[in-house]
């Protein structure tokens, strides 16, 4: 079986409804072809996939990356937040200097909190 872009049966994106078929077994030719290509797809999506994973076996770097492309599907946004949090005033804030002393006021503390938080050494004579 071939998929010619032109047939009608096999457009990709094309959820027709069964009363947009001439007959319910053209409807059914539809569905019947629309598996097939489904399950091809599927068979050369892993085919390729582990032709990709094989052929970067010996290459840690490479290997990752590649798990890290098919992992990462969202883009990361780059925008601050609009509105954060200010523990001192206990209310939100969008004022973008009032936002930059709260990052400030985290960062200088987060240090000293945290170092607080370590258990001192015992001493056994």
């Amino acid at each position: 079986m071939f998929f010619r872009p032109n047939n009608a049966l096999l457009v990709a994106g094309t959820k027709p409804k069964s009363s947009g078929f001439s007959s319910q077994k053209a409807y059914a030719k539809y569905k019947k072809y629309r598996n097939k290509v489904t399950h091809l797809l599927e068979i050369h999506k892993k085919s390729y996939y582990q032709s990709q994973f094989l052929s970067c076996r010996n290459d840690s770097g490479k290997m990752w990356k590649l798990i890290n492309s098919l992992i990462s599907s969202k883009e990361k946004s780059s925008c601050p937040p609009e509105k954060l949090f200010d523990p001192i005033k206990s209310n939100y804030t969008s004022n973008p200097e009032d936002m930059s002393n709260i990052f400030n006021t985290y960062f200088v503390s987060i240090g000293q909190q945290l170092a607080s938080k370590i258990p001192s050494p015992v001493h056994i004579q």
